[in-house]
């Protein structure tokens, strides 16, 4: 005697399994919600991370983030404040930037330039192009009461800015932000809460 297979998800109708399925998406768009919609100064998870918005750019669409807490502590290099040859730079564009796109997808984090102007004025370490980076001294001067309210004081935090350059003499001290929210100066061969920058495109979803 044969077994009857049928079961009931194969007894349903086209009809019934759309309208399960219509109903776990929806379910799914109302935990969601677009990064547009997230406003300056509140925060969004995209994964496990939890970002804090700092600009949202209605006109081109684009969001810019700074993760809440620390990645990690790490040193800035071993050997250089230039951000553009820092150890920190290439994990932020590999490590970091991988974790993240495999959330949103590579092609929702938009490249954005960063500008290495030393604390003094000199241009000598130009700029470089990113995916993630750090702050600079400009960018958080420019966002610091947004930022404020999301205070780290458990450790300092590295910015991208030198506070001069090698032609000047400086070839390790790097600008950070002190556990009072004030801006400091550390060498780059020690330990410091490392918070990710990123642009996202602001019509990805977020919880």
């Amino acid at each position: 005697m044969g077994v009857d297979v049928t079961s009931k998800t194969k007894e349903m109708t086209i009809k019934e399994i759309q309208e399960i399925l219509g109903y776990k998406i929806k379910v799914v768009e109302e935990t969601k919600k677009r990064l547009s919609e997230v406003k300056v100064g509140d925060t969004f998870k995209v994964g496990k991370f939890e970002f804090i918005v700092l600009d949202q750019d209605e006109k081109n669409e684009e969001t810019a983030v700074l993760l809440k807490d620390f990645w990690k502590t790490a040193k800035f290099d071993d050997s250089t404040n230039n951000y553009k040859n820092s150890s920190i730079r290439y994990k932020l564009n590999d490590e970091f930037l991988n974790k993240i796109a495999n959330e949103v997808g590579i092609n929702n984090i938009i490249p954005h330039w960063v500008d290495l102007i030393a604390d003094d004025g000199r241009i000598d370490y130009n700029v470089c192009e990113d995916y993630v980076s750090l702050l600079t001294y400009d960018d958080y001067r420019n966002y610091v009461y947004i930022i404020d309210k999301y205070r780290i004081t458990s450790d300092w935090w590295w910015l991208a800015t030198p506070y001069s350059t090698s032609i000047n003499g400086y070839n390790f001290t790097v600008r950070c932000v002190f556990n009072d929210g004030t801006l400091i100066s550390y060498s780059c061969y020690f330990g410091c809460g490392v918070r990710p920058f990123c642009i996202f495109k602001s019509n990805i979803f977020v919880s």
